[in-house]
C-alpha cells in the first residue's frame, strides 16, 4: 500500500498516538516509565522528539497493550486476484434464504 508519509511523519504520529494512549489510561510519564522498565529520561525524550530504540518501543507497546495491533499491522495483505475469474472463484457462495412466511388468513 502506498503512503505519502515520510519517516518524520511516522515518528511524530507514533509519538502522539502512544502519548494519547498513555493519557487515556490516566498514567503520568513516570507511571509508564516504571511499568515499562524504561528510564524516565528515555520516555520524556520519546514523547518530545519521537526518538527511541526499537527495544524501548517494544516495551512501551507491551506495557500499553498495543503489541497485537502493532504486529498485526505488519502482516502482509492477501494477494489480489489476477483477473475477474479468480475473483469470482474466491468469492463465497451466497447464503440461501427462505421466503418470508405468509401471514395466517391469506
Amino acid at each position: 500500500m502506498l503512503s505519502l508519509k515520510n519517516e518524520t511523519d511516522i515518528i511524530r504520529e507514533a509519538r502522539d498516538l502512544i502519548r494519547a494512549h498513555r493519557m487515556a489510561l490516566s498514567w503520568r510519564q513516570d507511571d509508564l516509565a516504571k511499568r515499562s522498565g524504561l528510564g524516565i529520561a528515555t520516555l520524556r525524550r520519546f514523547e518530545s522528539t519521537g526518538r527511541i530504540g526499537f527495544a524501548g518501543l517494544a516495551k512501551l507497546l507491551a506495557t500499553l497493550g498495543l503489541t497485537d495491533r502493532f504486529l498485526g499491522a505488519l502482516i502482509p495483505p492477501a494477494p489480489a486476484p489476477k483477473d475477474i475469474n479468480e475473483f469470482l472463484a474466491a468469492a463465497p457462495a451466497p447464503a440461501r434464504q427462505r421466503a418470508p412466511r405468509r401471514a395466517k388468513g391469506n
